[in-house]
Parts: structure tokens; sequence; C-alpha cells
């Protein structure tokens, strides 16, 4: 882990899990609980790591559709009070200790600044914001907005984000990115969602959305190459999304399959 030792006589993997299980004792209490023996306990740990990783990093080429991300029951309260911030954000490896993969590196890197995910939600999001981001999303290419997939995302979300301040729906450009704890969480309430500048880092943020219940203004990421979304488009329902293809706007339908994930970065907890 972070001080690279090794002289304890436990290898990197079950460090790894021992971390991992103490981070869901002290923050996620209503996950798992103190009194669960340690092998249970690492075994619920690793399930919820992974977890956590694979929905922050996406799915890999030619993967299995995941049962979780179409066929989880609605979301539950939690028994403890939900952290404000992701946990696995502390998470610190070794990049030296043979037993960390690449993909625990690659994980690391996503906690910063993903939000901790529940369960795939299943409620459609008919916010304000939401029906303010389907319609900005087909005005962009009349506000002039810079062609490239990324600023697509992040000037439309960011308008969006800020409808209910201001009280207009308007194309506005984003800031840039300066804090990106969290970036896109729609369980906490902020005053504007600013999402990075590159695609690949955007697919970090946000809630994962069950396909059936993605709505307006949720993010749809495909085309995914070494745990990186290379693709986004802005869904405007269950059916179709709006991008941005070789400079132009294009409608299309919502990619289907395992290697596409929807994510929900607008509007407040379902």
């Amino acid at each position: 882990m972070a001080d690279g030792s090794k002289s304890d006589g436990v290898n990197g993997s079950t460090r790894v899990l021992i971390v991992v299980a103490v981070l869901l004792i002290c923050c996620c209490g209503g996950i798992i609980t103190a009194l669960v023996p340690l092998g249970e306990m690492m075994s619920a740990g690793k399930r919820h790591y992974n977890l956590q990783c694979d929905i922050a990093l996406g799915p890999e080429p030619g993967a299995s559709p995941s049962p979780t991300a179409t066929t989880a029951p609605a979301r539950r309260e939690p028994m403890t009070p939900r952290p404000t911030a992701n946990p696995y954000a502390e998470l610190d490896f070794d990049p030296n200790d043979p037993n960390v993969t690449d993909r625990d590196l690659a994980c690391q890197s996503a906690m910063k600044s993903a939000p901790l995910q529940d369960e795939p939600w299943q409620q459609v999001n008919a916010s304000w914001e939401a029906v303010c981001a389907a319609e900005l999303a087909q005005r962009y290419p009349e506000a002039g907005g810079t062609a490239t997939m990324a600023d697509y995302a992040r000037d439309v979300i960011y308008s969006a984000s800020i409808y209910r301040s201001t009280g207009q729906c308007v194309p506005t450009r984003a800031p840039a990115a300066v804090a990106m704890e969290n970036c896109g969480d729609p369980s906490r309430a902020v005053s504007a969602v600013v999402l990075p500048a590159a695609v690949g880092d955007q697919g970090y943020c946000g809630q994962l959305v069950a396909p059936e219940a993605a709505s307006a203004g949720d993010l749809v990421f495909w085309e995914y190459r070494d745990r990186r979304a290379t693709r986004v488009g802005i869904a405007l329902g269950p059916r179709e999304l709006v991008t941005v293809d070789s400079g132009k706007f294009v409608r299309l339908a919502l990619p289907e399959g395992a290697e596409v994930q929807i994510k929900r970065v607008l509007g407040a907890a379902a």
C-alpha cells in the first residue's frame, strides 16, 4: 500500500482486501459490520471494491452483460448515513508491489473523482435540469458551441445544472474543471456540475443508471479502450441520444450491450 512495505509478511492482495474491509466498516456501515468474521468481511469488501472499480473504469471489451446493471432491485436506503465522499478515494497502492495490478492502479486514479456507487438507479429523472439538458442538447449547434464530443457534454451539462439557480435554460460555456472530487454526483446538492475536459475522465463521473431508466440529460458512454470511455452522448430518453461525430451533431439510438454505461450527473438523489 502507501508505504510499500513487505516486511509484515502480508502480500499486496491481502493488504488491499484488509484496507477495503476497513473502509467499509468505517465509512459504509450499512454494507458490512465489524461483527462479520475477517474472511467473510474481506470477501464482501472485495466484491464491493470490484463493483466500484468496474463502474468507474467501465466494462472491459468483450465483457458479458452484468446482471447488476439491468436487474438490480430498487435502490434501498442504507442503514447508516451515506458517506459524503467516496471512501475509496483514500486508496493508495504501491506501483512497485507485484501483487498490485494495472487495474488496481487505474481504479486508484478513478476513485479520486468517481462518486461512491449505489446499485444501478431504476428511477427516471424528471427534474427541470433534465428537461433543460434535453432541450440544450438539441439546440447546441445553434449556439455556436465547440464541436468536440467532450466540450459538448461539458457545456450542455453545466448549462442545465445551473438552470435552477438562474431560472434560464440557455447555452453557456462550462468553466475549466478545478476540483475533481465526486464530479457529477447526483446524490449531492451542488451549485453546478463541471465535468472534466476529457471523455475518458468524464466516464468516472455520475451514478450508474439501469438502461430502462435512461432519462434526458443522462450521459451515455461507450466504446471503451484501456479502461476509459472514448465516446459520450447525452440521452434524450431511453432510446435516443445526441452526440458529436466527426464534427457534426447527430441523433443516434442508444447503444446496447455490455460495453455501454449510462451515468446520471444531474438532479438530486432518486
